[in-house]
């Protein structure tokens, strides 16, 4: 199994891929990271911790996610034989935020092929199963 761990931070740090699957509310006049909620909500704070951050580490690249559901997201995503377009992601968030500000214009080249991709689910997949399994609530 590939190094996966929960690292914490005071403040929700979020990720490349927060605000794709998580919708603030108001965000339009608060902007974004101001919001007070989120729907879907990110993890609650952790007490004495923060808040969570998993981190997994794959062939040496670091992949980090501030929710369940953005590694569900991810894994939805990449599992595709044929990978969506930034653009029609980006429609799907019902954004006008250009394509290349979209996570997966950011992803590394080198996990894009299909074969690099299947395994990179698969070890995904396996951190999200250990996590259910450890009644990890993120």
């Amino acid at each position: 199994m590939k190094k996966w761990e929960f690292l914490y931070d005071d403040k929700n740090r979020g990720t490349n891929i927060s605000y794709w699957v998580h919708i603030g509310v108001d965000e339009e006049s608060k902007g974004y990271w101001s919001c007070d909620e989120y729907i879907p909500p990110f993890p609650a704070k952790v007490p004495g911790k923060g808040y969570p951050l998993l981190l997994v580490v794959v062939q040496g690249w670091s992949f980090s996610f501030a929710s369940m559901v953005e590694l569900t997201h991810c894994i939805d995503v990449l599992s595709q034989k044929n990978l969506p377009t930034t653009m029609a992601l980006s429609k799907q968030r019902g954004t006008s935020a250009g394509p290349n500000s979209h996570w997966l214009s950011r992803f590394p080249s080198k996990f894009k092929p299909w074969r690099k991709r299947e395994r990179l689910v698969t070890v995904f997949k396996k951190v999200r199963a250990e996590i259910a399994r450890e009644s990890i609530n993120f």
